[in-house]
């Protein structure tokens, strides 16, 4: 009788700690689409450039050192241009629903970086850096590849 008690009471404390667990990851994943809801409705610069890197919704190591590279680029390189607002950094999930529309509009296939050029408040010019994959294990030529193609179109006129 002892046997089946302990087996009712570790079988009710493997209960309890699974709809903890269950419940903390539902609410990390709704903090989560609630922040990139928020960095997804942000106002879009009239001018400028914004730097988007896309994501899917399973995150590896080389997609989250593509996305750290790509930023560390961008906030070493365009301090003055991210102060005035003449370039913006945004990170979506482009797997989210509301976020559907970018897969199309930017021709996107896997996790990226995507720069696009904004005049007038309407998107005037893109690039899909889709060799960020290819130059991801070499810090110093992905960041001059990022950097030299954001300078291209920051001096479009």
């Amino acid at each position: 009788m002892n046997v089946k008690i302990v087996l009712k009471y570790g079988l009710l404390a493997f209960l309890a700690v699974a709809v903890v667990v269950i419940a903390g990851k539902e609410m990390q994943r709704s903090a989560v689409k609630e922040t990139e809801a928020e960095s997804t409705t942000e106002a879009l610069p009239q001018d400028g450039l914004v730097v988007y890197y896309f994501h899917s919704n399973i995150r590896c190591a080389t997609c989250q050192k593509i996305e750290s590279n790509a930023e560390e680029a961008i906030v070493s390189q365009f301090a003055d241009e991210l102060a005035s607002g003449a370039l913006s950094w945004r990170v979506v999930n482009y797997e989210a629903p509301e976020n559907a529309h970018f897969v199309l509009e930017y021709e996107i296939a896997a996790p990226t970086v995507v720069l696009v050029r904004r005049e007038a408040g309407q998107n005037f010019q893109w690039r899909n850096l889709s060799r960020v994959w290819e130059l991801v294990g070499d810090k110093s030529a992905f960041a001059d590849y990022v950097v030299q193609e954001a300078d291209v179109l920051l001096s479009v006129n």
